[in-house]
């Protein structure tokens, strides 16, 4: 079953709300842009205790599917881009060019305010619980503090940070530090 029917599930008046929310739940596990866990929290944040609210539900299952039309927008430009590359004989996109189809890190959406909560909203999800090196723990707190607004001198770490062969739980907080910042899209 895709995210469509799973959405369709979520709409669903007919069923009982506990299957709903689990419906929205599987919807967050095929499209979690910023983590399955901090997903649906920051879903809850944005939307209200959909968990048992039914105008709530919807407004979450409204907001994932407008991230996810943002994401599919973005990686069939992506796709489109790549195709007329290749003709022009360009077989290998720039290293800075990533593709969209990897999601993470990266809240889609049409207002970049939106991005940003909820990179933040992931930040301060981490940051609870992980144990990453000073320098990456000192940056994810500077941006949490600061909104996202980093010092140049900041940025140029995360540059560094995400350029260099990181452990999965560092690369993570980079990757959402620098959505947060709007300095890179993951």
């Amino acid at each position: 079953m895709g995210f469509t029917e799973r959405a369709r599930r979520v709409r669903d008046g007919r069923l009982a709300y506990g299957r709903r929310v689990a419906a929205l739940c599987s919807c967050v596990g095929l499209y979690h842009p910023i983590g399955h866990r901090a997903t649906l929290s920051f879903l809850g944040e944005l939307a209200g205790p959909y968990q048992q609210h039914e105008p709530a539900l919807l407004r979450a299952l409204e907001a994932l599917e407008a991230s996810r039309a943002v994401w599919r927008e973005e990686v069939a430009s992506y796709v489109g881009a790549r195709v007329r590359q290749k003709r022009l004989g360009r077989r290998v996109p720039s290293p800075g060019d990533a593709p969209p189809s990897r999601m993470g890190g990266h809240w889609y959406a049409s207002t970049p305010d939106v991005s940003r909560r909820a990179a933040l909203h992931a930040l301060k999800l981490w940051e609870r619980g992980q144990q990453a090196d000073h320098e990456v723990r000192s940056v994810v707190r500077c941006c949490i503090a600061t909104g996202g607004r980093l010092t140049d001198e900041q940025l140029d770490v995360v540059s560094r940070r995400r350029a260099s062969d990181e452990t999965d739980e560092a690369r993570w907080a980079i990757t959402l530090v620098a959505s947060a910042s709007g300095a890179v899209r993951a």
